[in-house]
């Protein structure tokens, strides 16, 4: 891993055309194994940077062995080099989606049709070398938008020595079994080490309701509610008898307010 002369903090006032809230930073790592490539990738990060008075973090790796050895779930946007040695960016892309649903791949490379195979792991763009400025730039125009506001839409989550992001969106329920948490996703399931109460106030604003002692659905999967369950995302969940009235409640105030 190197650290750039900028590649901890930098920091700037703000333009009133700024895409992002002054207090948020985004966090890019760059992946690439070219000397001269990653200098002409830094600097025009910097460059950017400089023109739209923003805050970035910036990690660069020379393969992508290195960034996964490194990785932080944390990241808003990721700029893979495809031809890498010990680990190539496609590989690295498919690493990285195992942990991180969010955060946007931005591949690199000399070979256009490399693109297509992007698709594969939602990457969500290519640039193509050698970078020109202006065709960077117009990239970032667009793919800043699309990074949430810190702390929104993702949960940070930290079970057998690493850190998992997952979008809430995507977020079906989650279930308290034996003194451990089970995220279940439309990407799968996850565990993790946090509390119910924990889970409970990271998604107080989201439209969650916590139908029995040890289950928190997201209402917006949920297809059908008879006695004393309720189906969400095919799953057949309990609701208590106690949480009943407090359910339909809630669930009658979610539907009216997406009418």
């Amino acid at each position: 891993m190197m650290d750039m002369i900028y590649g901890i903090v930098l920091s700037l006032r703000r333009g009133e055309n700024a895409k992002r809230r002054n207090s948020s930073m985004v966090r890019i790592a760059v992946a690439e194994n070219a000397p001269e490539e990653m200098t002409r990738l830094t600097e025009y990060l910097e460059r950017y940077r400089q023109e739209h008075g923003l805050t970035f973090e910036v990690s660069c790796f020379t393969d992508g062995a290195d960034l996964m050895e490194h990785y932080q779930a944390a990241y808003d946007v990721i700029f893979l080099d495809i031809e890498m040695p010990n680990m190539d960016g496609m590989s690295t892309a498919r690493r990285i989606r195992e942990v991180d649903s969010e955060v946007i791949l931005v591949f690199v490379t000399h070979m256009a049709q490399y693109a297509l195979k992007g698709y594969e792991v939602r990457a969500m763009d290519f640039l193509v070398k050698p970078l020109v400025y202006e065709t960077f730039a117009l990239r970032m125009d667009l793919l800043l938008p699309r990074i949430p506001e810190e702390n929104e839409h993702t949960l940070l989550l930290n079970s057998k020595n690493e850190t998992r992001r997952i979008s809430v969106e995507r977020l079906i329920y989650v279930e308290a079994n034996k003194h451990k948490m089970y995220f279940h996703t439309e990407d799968g399931v996850f565990e993790s080490n946090c509390t119910m109460k924990w889970v409970e106030e990271q998604l107080a604003r989201a439209d969650f309701f916590r139908c029995d002692h040890g289950l928190l659905v997201n209402l917006r999967y949920v297809t059908w509610v008879g006695q004393n369950e309720l189906l969400a995302g095919g799953q057949r969940l309990k609701i208590s008898r106690p949480k009943r009235k407090l359910f339909m409640q809630a669930f009658a105030d979610y539907i009216g307010g997406n009418l």
